[in-house]
């Protein structure tokens, strides 16, 4: 690859775009946290459930040996909160799945899991 080549990759990869092309992404966003605070209600109105399944053996048969062997779920559980920049206090297999989820999202996809945040943020102080 010549230094012509080299220098336009690396600016494609480093431009932002402009206001005009952020303006849609924020509109999405905007209706993503709506879609997240109404299922928020519906959760604290007792409309829906909290809970969410997952189907895959794999997960399932390494949760139940974590469940087996409390040490090495406690190890998986405090590499978890520290990841999350969370105090690292005891786990048990719900909050195992919950923070491996959170984290999940949150790598893979930070600008759509902050609306999770936005949403939080705005719910919490709805009433206020």
């Amino acid at each position: 690859m010549s230094e012509d080549e080299e220098l336009a990759a690396l600016r494609e990869q480093t431009s932002h775009g402009d206001r005009i092309d952020e303006a849609p992404a924020q509109g999405e966003q905007q209706k993503l946290v709506k879609d997240i605070i109404a299922e928020l209600e519906a959760i604290d109105a007792g409309e829906k459930q909290k809970t969410i399944s997952v189907w895959d053996g794999h997960l399932a048969a390494f949760i139940r040996a974590l469940e087996a062997n409390p040490d090495q779920m406690d190890d998986v559980g405090h590499a978890l909160q520290r990841q999350l920049d969370m105090e690292e206090e005891d786990v048990d297999r719900s909050e195992i799945l919950r923070f491996a989820l959170r984290l999940g999202l949150q790598k893979a996809a930070p600008e759509e899991f902050e609306a999770v945040r936005e949403a939080a943020r705005k719910q919490a102080t709805k009433g206020l």
